[in-house]
Formats: structure tokens, sequence, C-alpha cells
């Protein structure tokens, strides 16, 4: 029996070596693992693309005529030469990438039509008319349950000037004021006191201060609604604004902003100021003050672009302006924010159809006003919509401490935090705003400012200051553009993508001698490699499936 089963395994073994052994049917024995692996060897292949290949250098590895030393040192070479490589493109990158804008000098010629005359607002440092305070004094003696007198409510209402600068000295009084002002000097529209209906009637009118206008030496109206001259809100109180592009109180679209074809003192803006000393009841200086900036923007001398002039009774004063654009293309739009420092006017509609820095700050300003202070000022533009609410109200003489507080907080604006030494308390203290960036395309505003003394004009003929006989109350102020030209800076990115394609080739083939067509070649090489290897790998599975014996047939 058991040398039966000996037998039979004998046979087994001899029909499996025959079955494995069977020569091809054409006489050629068939491809195994271990031909098909002297088929396809990496180190050829490779040695063949370093043959074939047309990068330089890259040969002397694969010549069999070459000694060991050799390939060693050309093989030293091209790692050098590859880490060089890989260094500069690196470092080209980072640069690429941290300063991804440049601005440059477009044109020197600039024609100053194409650029907008600044806004102007006029304010009057009086913020308070003693003729006003009078009438006011007489209508709160005669609802005074008291029967004070209208001397006593004259001194009072000099504690509402404190809403303009914040200080204040007598707490206890400024508390009774309001007190009283609440209970007899309620508004007809919300039945409470509102601050804003108060103070803009004891502002000094604009009617009053200016006594003749004149624009390109035509003499216009003063105040007329939606000509020339009107008074808006500004930190300043209320002042007269000219050329204020945007939204007025009632959400109004201004017309189109001023334009300047021409240069000189006659033809720009002329005004004839009447500085009525004798009606001064809360005045902070014996003057007239200017603020010259955009006219798509909020003047905001915290925010920047705002250029400040006094103007003295009793002269005629000149300001010259010179402006400069600064364009972005439309380009600069692919990159964040926070790469290019800016923002496209019709990037951030929250802020109104035209973003402006000032805009975005007073907006800024205001959120950490209500925020601590609960209340709104009423100098701030948006306050009017704003105090509607139920939860904030007009900030009146009960928040003059909480304003005071915070005062120098709310004048000082950063946009990114900086950690520097010894400062680290300023920057705590300060009113944060991020995404308050300048604006990408805007013109830019500098003045140049000189005076003469007023002289009554004894000439016949035109005269700005024809029928004043006492000049020393007057002022005349002309602003104007200095030259018909002016000069535009272009923002732009500073490399296109075919820029940096021809700069990196280049570095490739001066470092590396490589081309596209080098890079061809190598993806070609790597492809055929993996094809090579996958058809490999699955033409051994299929042999050795084709190669496993039928034991259940052989059975």
């Amino acid at each position: 029996m058991i040398k039966a089963n000996a037998q039979k395994r004998r046979k087994l073994s001899t029909i499996s070596s025959v079955t494995v052994g069977t020569p091809h049917k054409d006489g050629l024995p068939p491809p195994t693992r271990g031909r098909l692996r002297e088929r396809y060897r990496f180190k050829e292949e490779l040695l063949q693309l370093f043959n074939s290949i047309t990068a330089h250098c890259y040969r002397q590895l694969a010549q069999q005529d070459r000694s060991l030393s050799e390939r060693l040192f050309w093989l030293l070479m091209l790692i050098l030469e590859a880490a060089t490589l890989i260094a500069i493109i690196i470092s080209a990158w980072g640069k690429f990438t941290a300063n991804p804008l440049i601005t440059t000098l477009h044109d020197t010629i600039y024609p100053i039509v194409l650029v907008p005359f600044p806004a102007i607002s006029l304010c009057n440092n009086n913020r308070i008319s003693r003729a006003a305070a009078v009438r006011y004094a007489g209508q709160l003696a005669g609802r005074d349950a008291e029967r004070r007198n209208a001397s006593y409510f004259l001194e009072q209402i000099a504690l509402l000037g404190k809403l303009y600068d914040f200080d204040y000295e007598n707490l206890h009084q400024m508390t009774r004021l309001q007190e009283f002002l609440d209970l007899n000097d309620v508004s007809n529209s919300t039945g409470m006191y509102n601050a804003l209906e108060t103070l803009e009637k004891l502002s000094p009118r604009c009617e009053d201060m200016l006594l003749r206008c004149f624009w390109k030496s035509i003499e216009l109206p003063c105040m007329l609604r939606n000509d020339m001259i009107e008074v808006r809100r500004t930190q300043y109180g209320f002042c007269c604004t000219f050329n204020f592009i945007g939204h007025t109180e009632d959400n109004e679209i201004h017309p189109p902003s001023y334009f300047l074809d021409v240069t000189g003192p006659e033809m720009g803006l002329v005004l004839l100021l009447n500085g009525s000393s004798n009606d001064y009841f809360y005045n902070l200086f014996n003057n007239i003050g200017f603020n010259i900036f955009n006219p798509h923007e909020v003047p905001d001398s915290t925010a920047g672009g705002v250029n400040e002039q006094f103007v003295h009774l009793g002269t005629e004063t000149f300001i010259r302006v010179d402006a400069i654009t600064i364009n972005s293309e439309p380009d600069v739009l692919r990159y964040s924010r926070q790469k290019r420092q800016c923002v496209f006017r019709n990037e951030l509609l929250k802020y109104g159809a035209n973003y402006g820095r000032s805009n975005c700050v007073a907006a800024c300003r205001l959120r950490s006003v209500m925020a601590l202070c609960e209340c709104v000022p009423f100098y701030m533009p948006t306050a009017g919509a704003t105090a509607s609410s139920k939860s904030v109200t007009t900030c009146n003489l009960q928040h003059i401490a909480c304003l005071s507080k915070y005062k120098i907080k709310w004048s000082t604006v950063i946009t990114d935090i900086v950690q520097i030494p010894g400062l680290e308390k300023e920057m705590e203290e300060s009113l944060y705003c991020p995404e308050c960036l300048p604006s990408c395309s805007a013109s830019k505003y500098q003045i140049t400012a000189s005076n003469l003394p007023l002289v009554r004009s004894r000439r016949g003929g035109f005269s700005v200051t024809a029928g004043i006989d006492n000049v020393a109350d007057v002022a005349v102020v002309r602003i104007f553009f200095g030259q018909p030209e002016t000069w535009m800076y272009k923002q732009n990115v500073a490399y296109y993508w075919f820029e940096i394609f021809s700069n990196f080739g280049g570095m490739f083939g001066i470092m590396a001698g490589m081309s596209l067509i080098t890079l061809m070649e190598v993806v070609y090489f790597v492809g055929r490699q993996l094809v090579l290897v996958f058809a490999t790998r699955s033409w051994s599975a299929g042999a050795l499936r084709s190669r496993m014996p039928n034991l259940e047939l052989l059975q």
C-alpha cells in the first residue's frame, strides 16, 4: 500500500513537471518572469534618457568610456546646480508673493480737467451763534416753572458747546441742565429732547457767513438747494460744504463733481466771508477754518486726506491746490485686500456707492461710540438714521463724561496691530479698524497757502469786496488749481504670469540647461516607465495564474 502511494505521488510529480516544461508549439520557449525582467531594466532606461536628453552635461553620466571619477564629478556638479537653482527659485517666488504690486509714475502731464475739484468744508470756529443763543435762552425762560430769566439760561447754553469738544467742568451743572431740557424742550417728531435739532438752530448760519460766491469768475448764488454750497454735518459741527458728492442726510445723490479746465486765482472758487465777530458766543479761535478733502469722502482728519487751513479776518488768502491721481488696474483686484493694502470703490458697498477710507473710519468710530457710550454724537453723518432707534439716542450732556473718557481713543485710528516696544498701551487704546484701507483709485490733494492784508478797493470796476466799507471783519478766500497738468500714478501687478514664466525659464536654462523640450522628455520618460511597470506586473500575474496546476483535474 505504501509502495503504491509512492508510485502515485511520483506519477503526479512527473505529470506536473511535464506540464510546466511543455515546449511552445512554435519551438520557442515561452517568456518567463525572469526573461521579462531582462526586457525591462530601469537602469538601462535611465542611461538611455541621459544619452538622448537635450539638456547639457547629463550624457557624461551614461557614457561608457568615462571613468568612475569623471562620472562622480559630473554628478556632484549637477547636484550643486540643482541645489542652487532650487534656492534661487524659492527666493524669487518669495519676492513675487511678498510684493505682488507695484506703483509707478505713469503720466507727468495728466490733464487737470480729468481731476475733480476738491471738496471744500467751511467751518466757523464760533460753534454757537450769540443771536441764536439769545433767542433760545428766551424760549427756555418762557418754559421755566421757576421763572428764571433769559440771562441765566444764556450762561447755561454755553454748556451745550461741550458736545463739540467733549470737555466738561461741572458735571452736576450739566446734569441739571439736561434734566431741564428733557422736560421742557422736547421734539415735535419724537416727543423727546434732541440735541441734534438744538445745536442745528444754535449753529451760525451759512447764509450770514457767505456774502458772495464765484466759480470760474462767475458769481453764483451761494445758498440755493442743489447749487454751490450746502450745510453738512462734519466732525467740526455744521459746516458749509462745496462739491461734496455722495449721500446727503436724506439719501439724495448729488450732481456730478465740479471740474476745472483752467488755473489761476481768478478761475477757481472765490468766497467773500463775513466773520461776524460780534456774534461769537462759543468760539475756539477767532478765525474761520477750511477743510479741503476728496469729494467722495467725508472730512475726517483722523483718516488722513484732509488739509486744514485757517483764514484770518481782514486778509485775502490764496490756497493753491496740487493734486496727485492714483489709478489701479483691474488685474489688481485678483489679490486679497491684505496683499494690495487698498480697497476698490465698488468693493465694500456697505459704505455707500463709492468706498472711501474716511467713510469707513467714520462708520468704525460710530460703532465704537455706540458700544462704549450707547449714544451717537450729533455731528456724525449717520447720526440722523441711528438716533431714531429705540435703543440708541443722540448724545447729550449726560454722556459727556463717557465721551470725554474715550476721546483720545477715537482720535487715533490704526488698521494693523504692530508690536512696538513701549507703545503697547497706546495700541490698545487706539481705534482698531482693520478693513479701513486706502482707496485703490483716488485723487490726493496738497495745499499751499499765502495771504495778504485786505485793503478796501477804491477803484472802479469789478471787485470782490465792492460795497464793503469795513474790510477788517471780512475775508476773501481763493481756492484754485496751481498748474494745468498733474502727475498720475498707476498701480499694477508687478509681474504677469508670462513674465514669471519667462524669468523661471531663464533660470532653468542658465543653471540647468533645460527647456520645454527637456521637460517633455522627462514627462515622456516618467510616463513610459509607469506604463512598463504596470504592463510587467499585469503579465507576470497572468503568467503565474496560467502555470498554476489544476489539482482537481489531475486527480
